[in-house]
C-alpha cells in the first residue's frame, strides 16, 4: 500500500475527516469539546505558511485520507510555556504498522526547519515508545484521567 503526505490545505475536503478522528479519539473525553469546535479548529489548520497546520497521509489508490499529524502552537492546557507541538497524530486502524505515523512526523520535522524552530514538543499516553523510537526524549509527566497509563508524558526533540 502506498501513500502520499500532503497539506490539509491541498485537501480541504478532508477537514471533516480530521475533526471526526480527533474528536472521536480525544475530544469526547473533554467536557468543553464538541465536534463543531474541532471542525472549526481543523479548518484553521488548512494552511501552509503559519501555525496551526495539518498534514494528511493519502492512500494513492483510493485518494482517501488514512492518517494525519498537526503542528500546533499549543496542545491543551499543560506545559503552556512550551511551543510548538506535534499534535493529533492519528492513523486509521487498518493502516497502522505501515510507517504512516513515522512519515507524517518526519514531514513535520522537515517543516519546522522552514519555520526556524529548534525544539518541538509532543505529549503522549500510550505511544511514548513509538516517539522514543523516533528520537524524542522524555521531559516530564503529569497525571491524566483520560490516559490508560494514568499519566501523560511530555516529550521533546531538538531539530
Amino acid at each position: 500500500m502506498s501513500f502520499d503526505i500532503v497539506y490539509l490545505a491541498d485537501r480541504p475536503d478532508c477537514v471533516d475527516a480530521c475533526a471526526a478522528w480527533a474528536y472521536g479519539r480525544w475530544g469526547v473525553q473533554k467536557p468543553d469539546s464538541s465536534l463543531a469546535k474541532v471542525q472549526e479548529y481543523f479548518a484553521t489548520c488548512a494552511q501552509k505558511d503559519a501555525l496551526p497546520l495539518t498534514f494528511l497521509a493519502i492512500n494513492r489508490e483510493t485518494r482517501l485520507p488514512i492518517g494525519m499529524a498537526s503542528l500546533w502552537p499549543q496542545d491543551g492546557t499543560d506545559w503552556l510555556d512550551k511551543t510548538p507541538w506535534i499534535a493529533a497524530v492519528y492513523t486509521l486502524y487498518r493502516y497502522r504498522g505501515l510507517g504512516i505515523a513515522r512519515n507524517l512526523i518526519d514531514r513535520i520535522l522537515h517543516e519546522v526547519k522552514r519555520f526556524e524552530i529548534e525544539t518541538i514538543y509532543l505529549k503522549s499516553g500510550s505511544a511514548v515508545g513509538m516517539y522514543r523510537n523516533f528520537g524524542f526524549q522524555e521531559l516530564d509527566r503529569c497525571p491524566s484521567s483520560t490516559a490508560a497509563e494514568g499519566y501523560k508524558t511530555l516529550l521533546y526533540k531538538v531539530v
